[in-house]
């Protein structure tokens, strides 16, 4: 059998990506932690077994070139082909692979998400004397065809093939996933060669099956996403969180100063949840460790040396220690409901960040201080960091909320980035989550009645003025 080549053309713009896409090419955007890219190499990798993968870079390419290098870290040799005309459409890429290709290859394309599927199977097909097989998903909408394309079989050929089509045949989809024979060159460059305007590549198969080439159909299992926009990435995030959910772990870090009213009931709610896996309890160093510890099996006491023992600093030791893939970070006052957890988890596959909303009337417990005008003021404050950054389409009531949920790559791409050693800590990072594009979602949880310490504490004016300053050089750029 011929050795089976991996193929992956990128040198697109990614427009339709935008803002996105601006900094970074498209298949670098991120699905489920890992950039779109990455998953189509283990798709080549680990189910088509090819022997090695030639990407095709234009725009911004030697981003992806330094991210993958040689391919050594991903377990399988990478090369790269450069498209300086990338205005000549996927057509040119592959095309230009012409000069590296000479067996069989297996296309797919760097803005496509899989999930589940039975690449291997297709990777096991004989090539006859076509052109090789077409990759399609079944049961698909109109809508979501005439974003890719259609196809018409008969008797078990493609017969039709035609790109972003007014009205889809049937419900079939046709996908970038194409296992080729290297005669597709041939076609290529006899396409180039013809006056007018640069040729299209599903144009060109198109019209190789209707002068009788065979190009057979596959039908793919599992999920798939065209990632062209925000919204399909944001489907393809859900889709990909949601089958990693179930075998993530869970770590909740607990911002102490040691003797709160409360603190052993928060940490022993906790420490019972059979979804969480860990409990850091973050504590000045002089704070001895209590009885109450004793018997909770997944709580440690962490002792924050001076100088770290500050409310953000305490929080950042934590994440930093944590060891789960998922991150809760709550106060030690009982002034949450340790069970909300369960509303931060419902949306998690969701959302790179899940905030906690304490402003929602109906769930302020009588007799707490967040009425009236602290809760105008933090009201406020949301709205200002919403309208500040109203292209990022986020909606928000608080900011500055203690009780989140963050996934631990998420909270690692940004961690850089935040730096106030007090209550601004929690501001930062969701000014942080937004200026990196990453998607937030708020949910109301119970705010508790708590004594005057917290409110002495994080409910000032003068801490309203720190966070309306930290807002304000955020947006403009400085830290």
């Amino acid at each position: 059998m011929p050795e089976l080549i991996g193929l992956i053309p990128a040198a697109g713009k990614g427009t339709r990506a935008y803002p996105y896409t601006r900094e970074i090419p498209k298949g670098l955007l991120k699905v489920a932690g890992r950039p779109l890219l990455e998953h189509a190499v283990a798709v080549l990798r680990d189910q088509a077994r090819v022997s090695r993968i030639y990407i095709v870079v234009g725009t911004l390419g030697h981003i992806i070139q330094e991210h993958f290098g040689d391919g050594s870290r991903f377990g399988i040799p990478i090369a790269y082909i450069q498209n300086d005309r990338v205005d000549l459409g996927l057509a040119h890429s592959v095309r230009l692979a012409g000069a590296h290709i000479v067996s069989p290859f297996l296309m797919l394309l760097s803005d496509e998400y899989y999930q589940d599927t039975n690449h291997a199977l297709l990777a096991g097909r004989t090539m006859d004397d076509g052109l090789g097989w077409c990759g399609l998903m079944a049961g698909r909408k109109a809508e979501e065809i005439r974003h890719n394309y259609s196809v018409e079989i008969e008797q078990g050929r493609i017969s039709r093939l035609v790109e972003k089509p007014a009205q889809p045949p049937n419900d079939l989809l046709g996908t970038g996933t194409l296992l080729l024979s290297p005669r597709i060159f041939g076609l290529l460059e006899e396409a180039f060669a013809r006056p007018g305007p640069p040729p299209d590549f599903m144009g060109i198969l198109g019209r190789a099956v209707e002068h009788g080439q065979t190009l057979r159909p596959f039908l793919l299992e599992g999920q798939y996403v065209n990632v062209n926009d925000v919204d399909s990435l944001n489907w393809a995030n859900f889709l990909g969180r949601t089958k990693r959910l179930p075998a993530s772990t869970l770590s909740v870090v607990v911002q102490s100063r040691g003797g709160e009213e409360g603190l052993a009931r928060v940490v022993a709610e906790f420490d019972a949840m059979p979804v969480v896996d860990e409990v850091l309890v973050m504590v000045p160093a002089a704070v001895p460790v209590p009885g109450w510890m004793e018997g909770l099996t997944k709580s440690r006491w962490v002792a924050c040396p001076p100088g770290a023992d500050e409310y953000g600093s305490q929080i950042a030791l934590g994440l930093a220690q944590a060891k789960g893939d998922l991150l809760a970070v709550v106060e030690g006052y009982y002034c949450f409901y340790p069970s909300d957890l369960k509303k931060l988890l419902a949306y998690i596959a969701d959302a790179d960040l899940v905030l906690g909303t304490r402003t929602s009337r109906q769930l302020i417990q009588q007799g707490s201080r967040m009425r009236g005008v602290v809760r105008l003021a933090h009201i406020l404050l949301a709205k200002i960091v919403e309208l500040l950054w109203i292209r990022h389409q986020v909606r928000l009531s608080d900011v500055g909320c203690t009780y989140r949920l963050l996934w631990r790559h998420c909270y690692e791409e940004i961690r850089a980035r935040i730096g106030s050693p007090g209550p601004e800590f929690e501001l930062e990072m969701t000014i942080e989550i937004l200026r990196s594009r990453q998607r937030l979602i708020e949910v109301p949880v119970s705010f508790l009645h708590t004594n005057e310490d917290l409110a002495q504490l994080y409910q000032r004016p003068s801490i309203f003025l720190r966070m309306l300053a930290t807002v304000l050089r955020r947006r403009l750029g400085l830290h």
